[in-house]
Parts: C-alpha cells; structure tokens; sequence
C-alpha cells in the first residue's frame, strides 16, 4: 500500500460525502423487491468496507497522538469528536486494533 497525497485525501473524501449526499436524498418506490434487496447488500457492503480506513485512522491516532493533543484519551476524544458514547468509541478502538490492515 502506497502513501497517498493531501490532495488524493480530501478529494477522495469529497467526492464520497457528494455521492452520500445523493444516495440520501433518493426515493426507492421505483425498485422491485429483488432490486431492495440488491440495494440493501451493496450499502452494507460499502458500510463494511468504509470500516478499513476507519480503523487505519482509529489505530494511527493511537499510536501517534497523545492525550495532550487529543484533548483527552482517544476514547473521549472520538466520541466526542463522532458523537458517539465512549462505550461506542472504546469498541471502535479495540475493533480497530483487531481488524486494521497489518504491515
């Protein structure tokens, strides 16, 4: 896995958010019960694989922030940060620290 550029990032990120922006804002009477379905598996799909830079990101914070410049602990600072619970956030870590891509 190569290293990716500030500009490929935000871009990237860009593009996601306009295209989740889209996806929301889409009404599904048209489809058929086998089109829902199909519809319902690629979203969980994507949510699954969206998970892996989630975890890079989680695990890369653990290892190169401290609670000074979090504000606090990772736990605090992510679910304060993700609105989320700190049991949500504390999950997300240890899965994390689990599942991420390893060297």
């Amino acid at each position: 896995m190569g290293s990716s550029s500030r500009e490929e990032i935000v871009e990237v990120y860009e593009g996601l958010g306009a295209y989740a922006d889209r996806l929301c804002k889409l009404t599904f009477g048209v489809l058929t019960t086998p089109e829902r379905l199909s519809a319902l598996e690629n979203l969980e799909r994507m949510t699954r694989q969206l998970r892996a830079p989630q975890h890079e990101l989680i695990n890369q914070l653990d290892a190169q922030a401290g609670d000074e410049e979090l504000g606090d602990t990772l736990r605090t600072a992510l679910a304060d940060r993700l609105r989320i619970t700190k049991a949500e956030a504390g999950q997300r870590i240890h899965e994390a620290a689990d599942l991420a891509h390893r060297s």
